[in-house]
């Protein structure tokens, strides 16, 4: 049996992974999107304080008005509807 060697990352590399994060994490939600429209799924939008329904021919359809975002800080605990806490920029 064959082991494997697990080397540590250093501080440059694990830094420049994690810059790509945002962009890959952008990308994946765009290609999510555009595999749902393919599939002929609606998709839900959230656009100028409203949830919109948007269906694979195009058409679109409000929702609901959405609420508004909360500003958080980092390390602050928050209360979220199901009484879970969690930190803010954890």
């Amino acid at each position: 049996m064959v082991k494997a060697v697990k080397k540590a990352l250093s501080e440059k590399a694990t830094q420049e992974l994690e810059a790509q994060i945002p962009e890959k994490a952008s990308l994946a939600t765009k290609h999510a999107y555009e595999k749902a429209k393919a599939s002929g799924l609606t998709v839900l939008l959230s656009r100028d304080g409203f949830i919109i329904a948007e269906r694979a021919d195009g058409t679109q359809q409000i929702v609901r008005a959405s609420k508004p975002r909360r500003k958080v800080k980092a390390g602050v605990a928050l209360k979220l509807g199901s009484g879970v806490l969690v930190n803010a920029g954890a």
